[in-house]
């Protein structure tokens, strides 16, 4: 079975916008697992980035001014994240948060893994109430990188 058709993605921080179309593989000659698709800014009705390539292969982008380059490569090697260990983590932290999860899928064990990720949530649904209790106000602790 192959799927294709058209995504659109709508930034709510950026208001930029993304339409991605996945090709169906030709009746008749043309290019397997193709991909096009076309970037905007919020204010832009033409966009400042077109895509085009293989889904599975190279996907080149092209600026209005014609210039283009290489946007993705398949084949090009897995960059490890780079992550503090375990112990030193905050207690907050996602990895170490679900860790008991993590640790349960790796060892094959989908009921184990089921009752962490539920302490987990009762956990957070407590600390949530306990907040709203109180009139503490969330307070985001990751800062996200503004891309525009």
């Amino acid at each position: 079975m192959e799927l294709g058709g058209k995504v659109t993605m709508d930034c709510p921080k950026t208001g930029c916008k993304a339409l991605l179309e996945l090709h169906t593989k030709p009746f008749y000659g043309g290019r397997k697992h193709r991909i096009t698709g076309e970037l905007f800014s919020p204010s832009n009705k033409k966009p400042f980035l077109k895509l085009d390539g293989e889904w599975n292969n190279i996907v080149e982008s092209k600026q209005p001014n014609k210039e283009t380059s290489q946007f993705f490569d398949a084949h090009s090697p897995i960059t490890r994240k780079k992550i503090r260990k375990l112990p030193v983590m905050e207690s907050h932290e996602s990895r170490r948060v679900w860790e008991h999860v993590t640790t349960s899928l790796r060892n094959g064990d989908e009921q184990a893994a089921g009752d962490a990720k539920h302490k987990v949530e009762e956990t957070q649904r407590e600390k949530a109430k306990a907040r709203k209790e109180s009139g503490e106000e969330w307070k985001q602790r990751v800062r996200y990188l503004k891309l525009m």
